[in-house]
């Protein structure tokens, strides 16, 4: 049961794999679960499998206005976790969701000043519900700065495929992608991780020659698709016109060179220079993501106070730089970063997709369709 402001679900006890009974015994975590849920944890959870509808509300409510429980400097063999205040029977508890991007995809973990079990008289296989009040969204920003590639336009693919191609056409290994995805997501260009991509093998030109000629092969493959392949991810043509309808100032910071991008925003019936009033590409500023300059630059142009605009995208690089400009961050799972990634550089909010985004800030975009990116 679902009202505007509180929920109720309902799921059977199963036994859990122990992994957060040692979490909740350390001193941090329970510093932190005390100051945030307003309890000393139990040493373990209380699991309960819940539908997958339930569980990916919320996960993703969690993940966007949960509360953090941030590993201090020095324990890098722990990651962040997100907590959502909830009621299990007449216990005051918790739902506690590990940073991680494999852990459980139906099972919710509860945590309580008491052990659960025993205090409600419970067995495995036992039906509980919980109760909890939707945590208020965040006040509307008056500007927002986004990233392009993988936020709002759907070309990460796009562009590993580029590079399989021209790879393939110069009788190159294929990089593995997840390589290629860290690269992208440090706001690295192919030329510049170039040792890192390339598989060593026995060549019948110099590494230097051979680098030449790929950047032109792909330089060929990307004038030839590029335009013809890349688009928006669903709902972001919408978000867009309804931001600029509700007055939001917005911006644009890319890690690319190439502002001919800007041509999908018109062939979708926007206006880019009116949308956005600020566009910054890799040219236009000595020092890229992850350092802070390019957002700061168009945080001038916003001409809003840093306190009031968020930063927007699906890479690590953009969260330390928006997050080191004094923004707001807000990850997106549609491109390079994971949750796991986007967390431990500090993400502020992890969405599913930029069209999220109306859930987790108080935007007053009436009518906004709900859209899933797939």
């Amino acid at each position: 049961m679902v009202t505007e402001k509180h929920k109720i679900i309902q799921g059977k006890l199963v036994q859990g794999r122990g992994e957060a009974k040692g979490f909740m015994q350390v001193d941090w975590v329970r510093e932190q679960c005390l100051r945030r849920a307003g309890f000393d944890p139990f040493p373990g959870t209380l699991n309960l499998k819940v539908s997958l509808d339930d569980f990916n509300f919320i996960r993703r409510l969690s993940c966007a206005r949960g509360e953090r429980l941030i590993p201090p400097a020095g324990e890098d063999g722990f990651c962040e976790a997100r907590l959502l205040s909830v009621r299990a029977g007449d216990v005051s508890s918790a739902l506690v969701f590990p940073m991680v991007d494999h852990y459980y995809s139906d099972i919710l973990e509860i945590v309580a000043p008491v052990g659960l079990k025993r205090h409600l008289r419970l067995s495995e296989g036992d039906l509980l519900q919980l109760s909890f009040e939707i945590p208020e969204k965040l006040p509307a920003p008056a500007g927002i700065i986004f990233d392009l590639d993988g936020t709002l336009i759907d070309s990460v693919d796009l562009y590993y495929s580029i590079l399989c191609e021209g790879c393939q056409e110069l009788g190159l290994d294929r990089p593995p992608r997840e390589k290629v995805l860290d690269v992208m997501g440090r706001g690295t260009g192919f030329w510049e991780a170039w040792e890192e991509l390339m598989s060593a093998m026995e060549l019948d030109v110099g590494k230097e020659e051979l680098r030449e000629k790929c950047l032109l092969v792909l330089e060929e493959i990307w004038q030839r698709r590029y335009d013809r392949e890349v688009k928006f991810f669903p709902g972001a043509v919408e978000l867009l016109s309804r931001l600029q309808a509700a007055g939001i100032r917005m911006g644009i910071v890319t890690s690319s060179f190439y502002k001919k991008k800007m041509n999908l925003f018109t062939e979708n019936s926007l206006d880019p220079s009116s949308l956005f009033r600020s566009v910054i590409t890799r040219s236009d500023t000595l020092k890229n993501k992850p350092n802070p300059e390019p957002v700061q630059q168009c945080l001038q142009k916003l001409e809003v106070p840093e306190a009031e605009c968020i930063c927007v995208g699906d890479s690590p690089c953009d969260i330390v730089a928006g997050r080191e400009a004094g923004l707001i961050t807000v990850g997106v799972l549609t491109g390079t970063g994971t949750r796991q990634s986007l967390s431990k550089e500090g993400a502020d909010a992890i969405l599913d997709a930029v069209t999220e985004l109306p859930e987790v800030f108080d935007l007053n975009l009436h009518n906004l369709t709900d859209h899933n990116n797939g």
